[in-house]
């Protein structure tokens, strides 16, 4: 929890110089917001750069030192965690088995068996629909065609949760090959098939 509000803390520092602003400033802007009195600052001389730079006309704050104020706001509101079925729709559970029935009843050369258990396998959605917009066709269609890759090598074949998302060593950030395979789908690519070759027979 701390790290998290420090994060939202360097955040709001980073939009209030992205907006070129001094802290000062901004806590002016907040202050003439709610009719507050502001303590501790030289009040003309913030007050003059905020009407040079338009937050302010006239004593009034203009529409962009309104947009900034609550966007910063947003950054502190509690977010109530969505359910699975809020995610995922209301059929997430029998997509999950679906998607998990795709890949092969068997362990991997890595050790890991191919199908991972469905716990696992919805926290995984969880942040997959979080942070991608794809629908279960698409999700299907793609994992489908990841796993026809590996019809007779599964040397390199990832489980059925590292295929949603993985964190690399080292980092603290997810990759997914999954939303590469379904963007892959959705762009319309085109399936290069393997070429077959057959045993002559002399």
């Amino acid at each position: 929890m701390k790290n998290t509000l420090l994060l939202k803390q360097m955040e709001v520092f980073d939009l209030i110089t992205s907006a070129k602003l001094t802290p000062n400033q901004y806590y002016l802007l907040c202050c003439m917001h709610d009719s507050v009195t502001p303590l501790r600052m030289n009040l003309n001389l913030e007050l003059r750069s905020l009407v040079q730079d338009q937050w302010v006309i006239e004593g009034t704050l203009q529409p962009k030192a309104i947009t900034l104020i609550k966007k910063i706001e947003r950054l502190f509101k509690i977010q109530k965690k969505k359910t699975s079925t809020q995610l995922m729709n209301k059929n997430y559970k029998e997509n999950i088995l679906v998607f998990r029935n795709i890949f092969p009843n068997e362990k991997l050369p890595s050790g890991k068996a191919a199908r991972s258990a469905i716990g696992n396998l919805e926290t995984c959605f969880r942040w997959f629909f979080d942070n991608h917009e794809y629908d279960w066709t698409t999700i299907l269609k793609a994992t489908e065609l990841y796993v026809s890759e590996f019809d007779y090598d599964k040397k390199y074949m990832t489980c059925s949760q590292y295929f949603i998302r993985k964190q690399p060593g080292g980092t603290s950030s997810f990759i997914s090959k999954l939303a590469d395979y379904c963007d892959f789908i959705k762009s319309g690519g085109e399936v290069i098939k393997k070429p077959t070759f057959s045993t002559k027979v002399v």
